[in-house]
């Protein structure tokens, strides 16, 4: 009977609260020379080579490190620059502990653009984690990038 009554109370206690992913602009911890090694492992092509995604390990805070770089057209650019945005799991630069860059799975709609499936690990506390998805939508004709 204890057994069932502890169960019962830890199903009672509140779900961990997750941080909403975030897409900010690029720059902070978020560089370049923090692309995680192997590059070939940690960057992906979409979009005819157009669009391009890299995973960063910015190495702190260590439970979650992890970070999305997306680059991806900017049609308002007047020389053609690419916008580049990181994708990270909250507003002060934390990361995933996890981002599978090679199994992001893509699929395109000629009226919504390139949809990116990102599966990630995220950071519940020094034992548990957690797997999701985050959805990035790229749309080349207007340059939005939104999380969906």
């Amino acid at each position: 009977m204890k057994i069932i009554a502890f169960f019962l109370a830890f199903l009672s206690l509140p779900a961990p609260a997750f941080a909403e992913a975030v897409l900010l602009q690029c720059g902070g911890p978020a560089r370049v020379d923090a692309i995680a090694e192997p590059w070939s492992e940690s960057t992906r092509l979409f979009a005819n080579g157009v669009i391009r995604i890299a995973v960063v390990d910015t190495a702190e805070p260590a439970c979650c490190s992890f970070h999305l770089i997306v680059l991806a057209p900017d049609p308002n650019d007047e020389l053609g620059l690419r916008q580049c945005l990181t994708l990270s799991d909250g507003e002060e630069w934390t990361g995933f502990q996890h981002i599978d860059v090679q199994a992001v799975a893509s699929s395109y709609r000629a009226d919504l653009g390139l949809l990116l499936r990102v599966p990630v690990e995220r950071y519940v506390d020094g034992i548990r984690s957690t797997s999701d998805e985050v959805a990035i939508r790229i749309n080349q004709a207007t340059g939005a990038v939104t999380l969906e």
